[in-house]
C-alpha cells in the first residue's frame, strides 16, 4: 500500500479572517519541525566491531523521517492533544518540546518553564527504596533536598506508598512506581505540563487522579497543557484544541472535537498523495455541514435479515405483492441468484437462515400474504426454516427450487429453466465466479432490472462451452456479461470461438472491479431508464455482505446502484467520493445500508456534502 505522503496543514477551522482574534500569548511555538533519526544499514554484534567499522568507513546510515514539516501553536489556557496511530512520531514531537530531542530542520519556541511527564519513572533505581528514589528523582528535576522535605508528605500521599517506602524499588509494581513518579512530577505548578500517555499507566484509580491532577492544574492554575494519548475519547474530552500526526505528517488541525470525530472514523487509513489530499480537503470542506434531510437515507434492522426485510419492503412497487422469493442466507449464492428471477416476477427477496425464518421476515410475509412462494436453496441449507411455510394461515402456493449438492451450476441451470418455461427472460444471460463475492453483489441491481438469468461457476469448474451455447440459444440469448475476475483462463476466448458475445466487467483487483461494475450498471440503468436517482453505499467488508444480499428489489425500484468502500484505503475513499462528484447532476440522495457494520458518519457526510455541492 502506497506510504502516507506530506501535505499541507489542514485545518478544520474556518479561515483565519473569519476567526476572532486571539490575543492570548503564545506558550508553545513549533515551526516548520522536521526530525530524522540516522539508523544503520547493518546489524552490528558489538562495539569494537562498530568501532572497526568507523575507522574503516564502512558503516552507512539511512534516514528514517519521524516528523516532516510540522508546525502549530499552542496558546496560554490551551489544552493541546496529539493523536495518531502507532509510530507517528507523537511522542518525537513531546520530547522535541521538551527540549530532550534537537530537531534536524526548524525550530520550536517555548516560553515558561516546563514540566515533562513523558517516561515516568526513568532515572529511578530499583536497588533503592522509594523514599531514596523520591529524593534521587527529585535531585534530577532539579529540586533541591529542602523542597522534597517540605513537599514529601504531599507526594507519599498522592503516591499512596506510605506502608512501602523502605521497600527496595525491584519490589514494586509498575503502576506504584508510576504513581511515585507522577507525584514528583507535579508537585509543582508548572507553566507548562507535556504528558505523553501518561493517563494510560496504572489502574484505573490511578488513571482518574492523575487526570483529576492535571484537571486542576488547568482550572486553579492556568496550566497549558500538551497531551499525548492513544484514547479518542480522552483527547476530546479534555482538550480544546489538537493535531493528528500520521507517519511524521500533519493530516489536521484544529478544534479537538472535530478532530477526534475524523480520526476514529479514518484513523490509521493510508493511501496515495493525491487520494489523500482530496479526502482530507474533502473533510475540511464538510466539517460543518448540516445534511438535508432528504439527501442522507439510512435502512438497517437488528440483523442482517432485518435490514434485508427493511429493503424489500421499501422497494416494492405496491401492497399487491402476489408473490414473495425467499433464498436462504447461510451463502450469499442463493441471494445473488435470485435476483434475475425476483425482477422478471416483481417479486421482493428475503433472506432467512437455515434454522428458522427470521421475525422479521414472518412479518413481511403476514403484510403481503402472498399468493406464490419460490424458495430458492443451494444445498438444502434451510430446509428447516421453510417447513414452517406450510403452516401458513392463507395457505400460498410454495414451489422449492432447490439443488442437493450445492453445485451452483447445476442450480443456475434450475433456475433458468423455471424462468424459460415462462417466458421470464431478457435476450443476455451474466456470468459470475462463486467467490467473487462482492462481484455480484454490486451487479445485483443490474441483475434484478434486467431480467438476466445468472450462471455461477466455481474456480474448479470445467464449463462444456458447446453444450452451454445451446443452453443460451434456446432462450435466444445472443449476450453474455461476466463480472469480475474469469473463473478460468481461457473461459472468455473459448464462449467467443462458440460465437457468443461476452462482456467482461472487471478491474485489478477486487475492490477496483466493483467500482467499475458500479459504474457499468449505472450507465446501463441510466439508459435504460433515463436517471439514477440514488447510490446505495456500504463497505467492502465480509461482515456487511449478509445485509445487502436482497438489495437488488430496492434498487430497481428507486431506482439506485451499489457502490461498495474499502473504508480501510484512502484511495478507495477518495474513488467513492470522485464517482458520487462525477454524478451528482442525476443523484439524489445518498442511502446507507447496514447499522454498525455500515460505512462512518465520516464518510456518509463527505458523500452528502459532495452530493450537494
Amino acid at each position: 500500500m502506497p506510504e502516507n505522503v506530506n501535505t499541507s496543514a489542514l485545518s478544520l477551522d474556518s479561515s483565519e479572517t473569519s476567526k476572532p482574534v486571539d490575543n492570548r500569548p503564545d506558550m508553545v511555538r513549533v515551526d516548520h519541525v522536521s526530525m530524522v533519526f540516522n539508523m544503520a544499514s547493518e546489524q552490528l554484534n558489538s562495539l569494537k566491531e562498530y568501532l572497526i567499522k568507523i575507522a574503516r568507513r564502512e558503516l552507512f546510515f539511512e534516514g528514517f523521517t519521524a516528523l516532516d514539516d510540522i508546525s502549530f501553536v499552542v496558546k496560554k489556557g490551551d489544552v493541546f492533544g496529539i493523536i495518531g496511530t502507532n509510530g507517528s512520531g507523537k511522542s518525537t514531537m513531546l520530547k522535541i518540546i521538551a527540549g530532550v530531542l534537537e530537531p534536524t530542520k526548524g525550530h520550536c519556541e517555548i516560553n515558561g518553564n516546563i514540566a515533562p511527564l513523558i517516561e515516568l519513572g526513568a532515572g529511578f533505581d530499583t536497588e533503592l527504596s522509594a523514599r531514596e528514589n523520591i529524593y534521587l528523582n527529585g535531585a534530577l528535576l532539579g529540586y533541591s533536598k529542602d523542597f522534597i522535605d517540605e513537599h514529601f508528605e504531599e507526594i507519599v500521599s498522592f503516591a499512596e506508598v506510605e506502608k512501602f517506602l523502605d521497600m527496595p524499588l525491584k519490589n514494586y509494581s509498575s503502576g506504584m512506581v508510576a504513581r511515585i513518579a507522577f507525584a514528583i512530577a507535579t508537585v509543582i505548578v508548572p507553566e507548562i505540563l507535556v504528558v505523553d500517555e501518561v493517563l494510560s499507566v496504572g489502574d484505573f484509580m490511578f488513571q482518574k487522579k492523575c487526570e483529576d491532577r492535571i484537571s486542576e492544574l488547568i482550572e486553579k492554575h492556568g496550566v497549558t497543557v500538551l497531551i499525548v494519548s492513544h484514547s479518542n475519547e480522552q483527547i476530546a474530552r479534555l482538550c480544546n484544541k489538537a493535531i493528528w500526526i500520521e507517519k511524521g505528517h500533519t493530516r489536521m488541525l484544529g478544534a479537538s472535537e472535530s478532530i477526534c470525530r475524523v480520526y476514529g472514523g479514518l484513523g490509521g487509513r493510508s493511501g496515495s498523495s493525491k487520494a489523500e489530499k482530496m479526502v482530507f480537503d474533502a473533510l475540511r470542506e464538510s466539517d460543518h455541514f448540516e445534511i438535508p434531510d432528504n439527501t442522507l437515507i439510512k435502512i438497517h434492522g437488528e440483523s442482517a435479515d432485518g435490514t434485508n426485510v427493511k429493503m424489500a419492503l421499501r422497494g416494492r412497487k405496491d401492497t399487491d405483492t402476489h408473490t414473495v422469493i425467499i433464498a436462504c442466507g447461510t451463502t450469499h449464492v442463493n441471494a445473488v441468484m435470485a435476483n434475475p428471477l425476483g425482477g422478471a416476477l416483481g417479486a421482493p427477496i428475503i433472506t432467512t437462515k437455515p434454522d428458522e425464518l427470521s421475525e422479521a421476515a414472518e412479518r413481511l410475509l403476514y403484510d403481503y400474504k402472498p399468493e406464490q412462494i419460490i424458495t430458492i436453496d443451494c444445498g438444502r441449507c434451510a430446509s428447516k426454516a421453510f417447513e414452517v411455510l406450510h403452516r401458513l394461515p392463507w395457505h400460498p402456493a410454495i414451489t422449492a427450487i432447490e439443488n442437493n449438492d450445492g453445485n451452483t451450476w447445476d442450480m443456475s441451470m434450475k433456475l433458468y429453466e423455471y424462468g424459460l418455461k415462462r417466458g421470464l427472460w431478457s435476450n443476455e444471460a451474466s456470468l459470475i465466479r462463486l467467490d467473487n463475492n462482492p462481484e455480484s453483489l454490486v451487479a445485483s441491481p443490474f441483475l434484478y432490472d434486467s431480467k438476466c438469468p445468472l450462471f455461477v461457476a466455481s474456480n474448479n469448474m470445467d464449463i462444456d462451452v458447446k453444450d452451454f451455447k445451446e443452453t443460451l440459444a434456446r432462450g435466444s440469448i445472443t449476450h453474455l456479461v461476466a463480472f469480475g475476475a474469469e473463473p478460468f483462463d481461457t473461459l472468455d476466448s473459448k464462449i467467443v470461438s462458440q460465437g457468443i458475445a461476452i462482456e467482461r466487467i472487471a478491474a485489478g483487483n477486487q475492490a477496483a472491479s466493483c467500482f467499475a461494475i458500479t459504474a457499468w450498471v449505472y450507465d446501463r440503468m441510466k439508459r435504460a431508464r433515463g436517471r439514477v436517482d440514488e447510490l446505495c453505499v456500504a463497505t467492502l467488508s465480509l461482515a456487511q455482505w449478509p445485509e445487502l444480499l436482497a438489495c437488488g428489489c430496492y434498487t430497481s425500484q428507486r431506482p439506485s446502484v451499489l457502490l461498495l468502500e474499502d473504508n480501510t484505503n484512502l484511495d478507495s475513499i477518495a474513488q467513492c467520493l470522485q464517482f458520487v462528484r462525477d454524478r451528482k447532476d442525476d443523484l439524489q440522495a445518498i442511502v446507507s445500508i447496514g447499522n454498525q457494520l455500515a460505512l462512518g458518519e465520516t464518510e456518509l457526510q463527505m458523500l452528502c456534502y459532495e452530493l450537494e455541492y
